[in-house]
């Protein structure tokens, strides 16, 4: 699965992240047979005679003899071991409508079951992608209600996300933004492991004139999500697959009324860094440019804005460290300076700097004018 916030994640973050990504990968060929794969205790003794017929048989005659294979009980008893769920995965290879029709009437009211389980998801996973529009459709009726909790299990956020990414018209879209219509279901989904994927999936896959309602709610809680592992990944995301001049507002009056908070934290400062580089020859460049400035010692005396204002005076012109150190030195507050901080010696540098220069300037002007 590939990693969905590669744009601008630091190393230290990058690790963690993708961590679930990467147990996701290797749990396609690394199953446990013994573990049930079910969130209820199940009695295995009732489907005894099925997992019998599975055990012997061969793959081969397995795929061939259907009639094993479609009913509910036979399907979802088949999720217990690896081998027999392969074995149904491989059964959907260039399945025709009518037995996908079946597939679904079978499995109908137990799709939260099933995507939610340990073997099972990677069985709904391959079933959707040989889904057409209206069997989909017919999946998100019985999912979408519950996708806001189901998207933090460990299993179901997996083939959510395949619905997400397989989805393609107005009306799967809002199905899938259906279960994220109060502020809390959003909140929760964003800060969670799992469900941070999911909402980074809905971000990028739903055209934005489809999902401003979604937008309108999750821009509430731009201050909250920076400063949160999960949450700062899913807004720059957010930011940068947002384009109406409204919500980018109301991004920025949110970043500028709660910056000292966000640039200060071990997450959020990650996040300035970001628009500070995305932003730096915009109008809402400007503002963060100005705010910065004026409370530049602010966030140089602390360890995490300080990288801010690292990547400030590296983005800044000549004219831009002038205007800077001139404020500086005209509230008296270079010397103020938390001097753990590497920023002040590299401001009375540039200080120093444009003062030789200045008076090169001047004996210049003496010069020409004897």
């Amino acid at each position: 699965m590939k990693d969905l916030d590669k744009e601008f994640i630091p190393e230290e973050l990058d690790n963690d992240i993708s961590k679930d990504e990467t147990t996701y990968k290797s749990q396609e060929r690394k199953f446990s047979s013994c573990d049930s794969a079910f969130s209820y205790p199940l009695d295995i003794n009732l489907f005894s005679p099925v997992l019998n017929k599975f055990s012997l048989y061969s793959d081969q005659q397995l795929v061939l003899d259907e009639s094993l294979f479609f009913t509910k009980n036979n399907i979802l008893v088949a999720f217990n071991s690896q081998r027999s769920t392969k074995i149904l995965q491989k059964s959907l290879e260039n399945a025709p409508k009518e037995k996908i029709d079946t597939i679904l009437e079978e499995l109908s009211g137990t799709f939260r079951i099933v995507i939610k389980n340990k073997n099972g998801n990677y069985f709904f996973s391959d079933l959707i992608k040989v889904c057409n529009k209206e069997q989909k459709i017919k999946i998100l009726k019985e999912l979408s209600e519950t996708i806001c909790q189901d998207c933090t299990d460990e299993f179901g956020t997996h083939p959510i996300q395949n619905l997400i990414e397989l989805a393609s018209d107005e009306e799967e879209y809002k199905l899938l933004l259906a279960s994220f219509n109060n502020l809390d279901s959003l909140l929760m989904a964003s800060l969670n492991q799992n469900g941070s994927y999911v909402i980074q999936k809905l971000i990028v896959h739903i055209p934005e004139r489809f999902r401003m309602d979604f937008n309108l709610m999750f821009v509430k809680f731009i201050c909250i999500l920076s400063r949160d592992m999960y949450g700062v990944c899913t807004v720059k995301k957010f930011i940068g697959y947002t384009r109406n001049e409204l919500i980018v507002k109301q991004i920025l009056n949110s970043i500028l009324t709660n910056f000292v908070n966000i640039s200060g934290n071990k997450y959020g400062n990650y996040l300035i860094q970001y628009l500070l580089e995305k932003w730096w020859k915009t109008g809402e460049g400007v503002f963060l440019k100005k705010i910065i400035t004026s409370k530049f010692q602010v966030l140089a005396s602390n360890h995490y804005s300080s990288y801010i204002c690292d990547l400030f005076l590296k983005l800044c012109n000549t004219e831009e460290k002038k205007n800077l150190v001139a404020s500086l030195n005209n509230y008296k507050t270079i010397g103020k300076i938390n001097f753990k901080s590497r920023i002040p010696l590299y401001l009375n540098k540039i200080s120093n700097d444009l003062a030789e220069k200045k008076e090169a300037t001047d004996d210049n002007s003496q010069k020409d004018k004897k």
